[in-house]
């Protein structure tokens, strides 16, 4: 069985055909009016009987609309695929079509995303839109997925309850659906998608610039506890500095002592709110410790190198290592201490 779910909000006659054709496709469909103005119930009201209408009176936003959908689609269907579209008729039935079948080829455990390809044709704030979301997703999560921001996607009903649970309740929602996704180890594919957009896409909601931003803060919140973690350890570094000591490896000594505070509060932010980790607490610590180690062992040593072999200021020379020891931590920290378990 396969329920097509879709997001609208002060919608043209498009969402009209686009419903028929999931109907006629044997889709069970979903349609979430997100707080459209009174005129607009022109357009619901031609809505076939067999669609499940939904309405509320006060718009909430795409993820509040497709939330308020899921949560149905959990309550009144069975074991089922679903599929996301938006109401615009940016996306084919015969897409939609293509990625429950590659859905259903796969685990149940998978995330199936319709990817349009941005050529020189696309309208300039789509294209903008997805490099920025697409830039900060890979920096940030080290996954390359080329875009972030379809709204055509596939997934089993297994992983309603991870979809209704996911925050945001605007554009914002889509990209933290990616990122919780990626924090269970539930597999992305990306199938490739015909790209249409009506009148340079004037029925989209989409704000460029607002709403990048607004996935942009949410990706960065990932790099914060690290940030965090970077501050205690120098201002530590710094302040043990005004303990006079003529012992030759003090410098060293400091180092340590500032990365074991630092290493303190970076694993209990990692652990308990930013991978919100389901990982067993004394695994982590184990793997976090001996990660520590390593770290510190080439801090330590890179430190020592820069200041007394190479003459540079010691405190330039911790900023140099910092930053570089960062990126090796962060990397190793997503992938391998603070993942969580794929579903079986």
């Amino acid at each position: 069985m396969r329920v097509a779910l879709i997001p609208s909000y002060e919608p043209d006659l498009v969402l009209l055909d686009v419903v028929k054709e999931l109907l006629s496709n044997n889709f069970n469909v979903v349609v979430v009016n997100d707080g459209s103005k009174p005129e607009y119930n022109v357009v619901f009201g031609q809505l076939p009987e067999e669609v499940h209408y939904l309405s509320y009176e006060q718009n909430g936003g795409k993820g509040h609309a497709l939330k308020h959908g899921l949560k149905y689609i959990k309550d009144n269907f069975d074991q089922c695929t679903v599929v996301t579209l938006d109401s615009d008729g940016q996306h084919k039935v015969s897409d939609a079509i293509r990625i429950c079948e590659e859905c259903e080829k796969h685990e149940q455990y998978s995330l199936i995303l319709g990817s349009r390809q941005f050529d020189k044709k696309a309208p300039r704030k789509s294209r903008f839109g997805n490099f920025m979301a697409r830039l900060s997703f890979l920096i940030s999560t080290h996954h390359k997925i080329y875009d972030t921001q379809t709204g055509l996607r596939a997934f089993n009903s297994n992983l309603l309850d991870i979809m209704i649970n996911v925050k945001g309740e605007r554009y914002e929602y889509e990209m933290n659906v990616l990122l919780e996704v990626i924090r269970e180890s539930i597999p992305i594919i990306e199938v490739k998608i015909e790209t249409i957009y009506f009148n340079n896409n004037a029925g989209t909601h989409y704000n460029p610039f607002k709403d990048t931003m607004k996935i942009f803060i949410e990706v960065l919140k990932f790099s914060a506890s690290s940030m965090i973690g970077f501050g205690v350890d120098y201002g530590m570094f710094a302040l043990l500095s005004l303990i006079p000591n003529p012992w030759e490896y003090w410098l060293v000594a400091r180092n340590v002592i500032a990365r074991i505070v630092s290493a303190s509060v970076n694993f209990t932010i990692n652990y308990k709110i930013v991978f919100k980790s389901k990982q067993n607490i004394f695994k982590a610590i184990i793997e976090y410790t001996l990660l520590a180690l390593f770290i510190l062992g080439c801090n330590s040593l890179f430190l020592w190198l820069l200041v007394k072999n190479a003459g540079m200021n010691e405190y330039l020379a911790k900023i140099l290592v910092e930053g570089t020891m960062f990126i090796v931590s962060w990397i190793i920290q997503r992938l391998f201490v603070f993942r969580r378990r794929q579903k079986k």
